[in-house]
């Protein structure tokens, strides 16, 4: 790239390499590039595999192409950064192919690429797009299966043709179920479909008085722009039982106030004001308080609902289902939510089980669901046991849509009048009032609309030159051989931010049934296989452990693996972030007593909204590739004045820079100088004038604070 179209903000150098190892992520260019490319992909939604399974905290397809790309490619020259420029904002055939010959010509055999902590799969995807030689591997069986169906079956198969087969055999299981669950929803027929939603909510009764009052915490339906519909509140003179009661508050009111004291899991009785000490919604009456209904022009429209009429009753449906799960050969899922307040909040509400959070209308929906599945698999299956497993395993996402929108943990979000996920992450939020929704009508996260997005994201897909190897293994003990590597890029779990198998046994608790058809090995257990997870969790270490000196031991475990199998003139691209000082203080021990050297560390800004030259603006995820090789020097000590002087120049050479010329927020430009400094005490065999690492991280975050009054770091224990 020439230099004057070079921007001048490059990624510091935090350590030189020798000329003959340097790779095209070395410019320091990376960062812009990629984080540029961000912006594209988010705004055209469903072109990507990540529109068909669910997972979390996935990096956008544009980003980890260019990072592959530049991880492994030796040409620094201005083609070689055009091309990565042009990968990021381009996965057409042209650019791609460029890519990978311009690969091949660098190295005697194609090259081996790792991703050690696989997750969604984007990195592999990728590296089998530019004809590599990819392997991935992951702890979590549900994370291995979304890999094997989208870089495995997918291999296998005329795409074209799947593409097809996930239209047509879609369409009629859906058109199945909606005929199916006819009776499940009575004001299908009575309304001509305009009803498509119910709110629900909770009664308990007092148990010190016997007054039944309502448990919904969010009273209202709509604050969109000059409309305003919510809740009041109405008492049964009867049984002096409460109820809740639609109400246009456009003009004027306010709508019911909750029976929780503000800020506080404290609930108290509105007529003895005693406190109610056990909340057991399971215990409590499930009450339907509002329609949602199909409204001329914009919005939705509100209405009063009559239990009786809208639903048809438990004994019936208890009957229903009891006889789906004989046919089925199945029983509920009868493995237990952990109890951890904060992270996992339904299991201290009466929600124990995964069965337990959806209702018996949603649980019985979803078992129609699989029952449609698992009988077109059997159909599929003797005619082309490959197409059936993709065809149907892409479609087994259906599943996904319906635990995720559809259950008692799904929020009616009154700003814009939809439905909000139940497991978006980082921990599951206990509701006292939720939505459920017809999915096979018009409305919010309905599944016609997901098979679209199914076939679109299969249409990202291609039968490329790059050979994968997907494997259940974990990063602590790499089923590999020493030197085997030319490029390890991952993104592992960071921190302490999201505990993936605890999100992913909601899914795989109720995908089971059917997707152990196809993969009975990784589908045997009753939940998804946490023991190597590398998250810090208070609640995963034994009485009087630290949950920060257990993460810090795995991840130096899973750092000496990388150390080995890689080749000695590999590179290690290690995406990370985190906002505590322990998370970063976890990282610059794994480095330290690892043979890596940081040589430089790439911040990238993927999660954007904005205007193409300004997409790195209002941030919403940030994080950092550290780029580091393997060494045997050894390491030295850095003195504290030392990291603060070159914190004050990283500040003033790249901080600054990030914002002023390209837009980045101050909490972002903070996040990628602390990245840096993080690269020299990783490099560093201990600080001198200083407490610790923690502490120098606090002298320099105190420096970045400054320049940078909106960003900060966090002082806290592990979750």
């Amino acid at each position: 790239m020439a230099e004057e179209n070079k921007p001048y903000y490059r990624s510091p150098v935090i350590r030189d390499i020798p000329e003959r190892d340097e790779r095209l992520i070395d410019t320091g260019m990376l960062h812009y590039e990629a984080s540029v490319a961000g912006y594209n992909e988010r705004y055209y939604r469903g072109e990507t595999s990540h529109t068909i399974h669910v997972w979390w905290a996935r990096r956008p397809h544009s980003a980890m192409r260019s990072l592959v790309f530049s991880s492994l490619c030796k040409d620094k020259s201005d083609e070689a950064a055009a091309t990565m420029a042009q990968l990021a904002m381009s996965c057409d055939d042209s650019v791609v192919d460029r890519a990978s010959e311009m690969l091949r010509a660098q190295y005697e055999t194609v090259p081996r690429i790792l991703d050690m902590f696989g997750g969604g799969g984007t990195i592999p995807f990728e590296a089998k797009r530019l004809g590599l030689d990819s392997y991935s591997i992951d702890s979590n069986q549900l994370s291995v299966f979304i890999q094997k169906c989208n870089m495995l079956y997918a291999d296998k198969i005329d795409l074209k043709q799947a593409e097809k087969m996930i239209a047509s055999v879609g369409a009629e299981i859906l058109t199945s179920l909606k005929s199916r669950t006819e009776w499940l929803y009575p004001l299908r027929k009575e309304t001509g479909g305009d009803v498509f939603g119910y709110i629900w909510t909770y009664r308990i009764t007092c148990p010190h008085c016997g007054h039944k009052s309502i448990l919904s915490r969010r009273p209202w339906l709509s604050k969109k722009k000059n409309r305003r519909v919510g809740f009041t509140a109405k008492i049964n003179e009867e049984d002096r039982s409460e109820s809740l009661q639609v109400q246009d508050l456009s003009e004027a009111g306010e709508p019911f106030s909750p029976h929780w004291a503000r800020g506080t899991g404290a609930l108290y009785c509105p007529e003895c004001r005693q406190r109610i000490e056990t909340v057991n919604v399971l215990e409590c009456e499930d009450v339907m308080a509002a329609l949602v209904k199909s409204r001329t022009g914009a919005g939705k429209e509100f209405v009063n609902a009559v239990q009786e009429t809208a639903i048809p009753g438990n004994d019936k449906i208890a009957a229903e289902e009891e006889r789906l799960l004989e046919k089925l050969g199945i029983g509920l899922p009868d493995s237990e939510l952990p109890v951890w307040s904060g992270i996992v909040n339904p299991a201290l509400y009466g929600i124990k089980t995964h069965a337990d959070f959806l209702n018996r209308r949603q649980r019985l929906f979803l078992l129609y669901l699989i029952d449609e599945l698992a009988a077109h698999y059997a159909d599929m299956i003797g005619q082309n046991r490959d197409m059936a497993r993709f065809v149907i395993g892409a479609l087994s996402s259906l599943i996904d849509q319906v635990v995720d929108w559809n259950c008692r943990l799904s929020m009616w979000i009154p700003q814009n009048e939809q439905v909000g996920r139940g497991f978006c992450g980082p921990g599951i939020a206990m509701l006292f009032d939720y939505a459920e929704t017809d999915q096979v009508l018009n409305g919010p996260a309905n599944l016609w609309e997901k098979l679209k997005r199914i076939g679109k994201g299969v249409q990202s897909f291609e039968n490329c030159k790059g050979k994968i190897t997907i494997r259940h293994a974990h990063a602590q003990q790499l089923p590999f051989d020493d030197n085997f590597f030319d490029a390890i890029v991952t993104d592992p779990p960071y921190y302490d931010n999201i505990y993936y198998s605890i999100l992913a046994d909601f899914f795989y608790a109720w995908k089971k049934p059917l997707l152990q058809k196809m993969e009975p090995e990784l589908f045997s257990a009753k939940i998804t296989d946490y023991c190597y997870e590398l998250v810090a969790s208070s609640r995963r270490v034994e009485e009087g452990q630290s949950a920060h000196e257990e993460y810090c031991r795995q991840l130096n475990l899973a750092f000496a693996e990388a150390a080995r199998v890689l080749k000695h003139d590999g590179v290690f691209s290690f995406v990370y972030s985190h906002s505590s000082v322990n998370g970063w203080e976890a990282v610059i021990r794994a480095y330290r007593q690892s043979d890596f050297f940081v040589s430089s560390v790439q911040p990238l800004s993927i999660e954007r909204k904005g205007r193409p030259r300004a997409v790195l603006s209002q941030a919403v995820n940030t994080c950092v590739v550290i780029v580091a090789r393997k060494s045997r020097d050894a390491k030295m000590p850095v003195s504290i004045d030392e990291i603060l002087a070159k914190t004050q120049n990283y500040i003033d050479s790249f901080g600054v820079p990030l914002i002023d010329v390209s837009g980045w927020t101050q909490p972002d430009a903070g996040l990628a100088v602390i990245a840096c400094v993080v690269g020299l005490l990783a490099n560093a065999s201990e600080v001198e004038g200083s407490a610790g690492d923690a502490d120098a991280l606090l002298e320099a975050g105190k420096f970045v604070k400054k320049a940078f009054p909106e960003f900060s770091m966090k002082v806290r224990d592990s979750l």
